[in-house]
C-alpha cells in the first residue's frame, strides 16, 4: 500500500524546467562526459524522479533534443520564413546566428550538430531526428531562395547558391563556434555566403529585365 501510494504521488517538479537544465549541461558537456549523477545534480532530481520521468540518460537526451529542436531550432527557422523577402529572411537568420556566437550564447555551437559528430553513427535515433532538423532547414532556406529569386534579389543559376550549401555554411559555423571566434571573422564568412546568392550588384534584376517575356 505505501508502495502504491508513492507511486501516486504527483510530482513536485515542473519537466519544462528540468528538461531545459538537461539541454544546457547536454549542450555545454555532451552525451558521454555527462554521467546520471551530474544531471541529478543540476536538474535537482533525484535518480529515481528521474528515471520516473524520463527512463533513463538516452531517454532524456532524446527528449533533450526535442526541446531544444522545439526551442531554438525552431525559432531560428521561423527568422527565415517570416519576412516576405527572401534575402532579408536569410540575412536575419545569419545575423542572429553571429550575435549568438559572438556574445557567448553559443560559445559550445549547436546541441544538434555536436550530438551528430558525438553520436550520428552509432545512434539512428539521435541521426533521424537530427536528420529531420536539417531538411526542414533546407526546405526553409529553399523556400526562401525561391521568394528571393521571383523578386529578382539572387542570381536564379544553381550551383554554389543552393539551401544544401547554406546548410553547410550553418554547419561550419556552428562547428567554428567551439574555437571562440572573432565577430570579424564570423562577418566575414556570412558576408562571403551572401555575396555568393547575390552576385553583383543589381546582376539578378538585370538578368530578369533582358529575358523576353513567356
Amino acid at each position: 500500500m505505501q508502495g502504491d501510494l508513492w507511486l501516486a504521488r504527483p510530482r513536485n517538479f515542473d519537466p519544462a524546467t528540468v528538461l531545459d537544465r538537461a539541454v544546457k549541461q547536454f549542450w555545454q558537456h555532451g552525451f558521454e562526459a555527462t554521467g546520471v549523477e551530474t544531471l541529478c545534480n543540476v536538474m535537482n532530481l533525484g535518480a529515481g524522479s528521474l528515471y520516473s520521468a524520463f527512463g533513463g540518460k538516452r531517454e532524456l537526451f532524446l527528449a533533450a533534443l526535442d526541446r531544444y529542436m522545439d526551442q531554438v531550432s525552431k525559432d531560428a527557422i521561423q527568422r527565415i520564413t517570416a519576412p516576405a523577402s527572401g534575402m532579408e529572411g536569410i540575412r536575419a537568420y545569419f545575423a542572429n546566428l553571429v550575435d549568438a556566437i559572438a556574445e557567448g550564447r553559443r560559445r559550445r555551437g549547436c546541441l544538434l550538430t555536436n550530438s551528430l559528430v558525438e553520436l550520428g553513427e552509432r545512434d539512428p535515433a539521435v541521426f533521424e531526428k537530427i536528420a529531420l532538423n536539417l531538411t526542414r532547414l533546407e526546405t526553409a532556406f529553399a523556400a526562401a531562395l525561391t521568394r528571393a529569386s521571383a523578386a529578382g534579389e539572387i542570381d536564379a543559376e544553381p550551383g554554389a547558391k543552393s539551401a544544401g550549401y547554406l546548410v553547410c555554411v550553418v554547419q561550419g559555423l556552428n562547428v567554428l563556434a567551439n574555437t571562440q571566434p572573432s565577430r570579424q571573422i564570423l562577418d566575414q564568412i556570412v558576408a562571403s555566403t551572401l555575396r555568393s546568392l547575390e552576385g553583383e550588384p543589381g546582376q539578378a534584376r538585370r538578368r530578369r529585365a533582358t529575358q523576353p517575356v513567356q
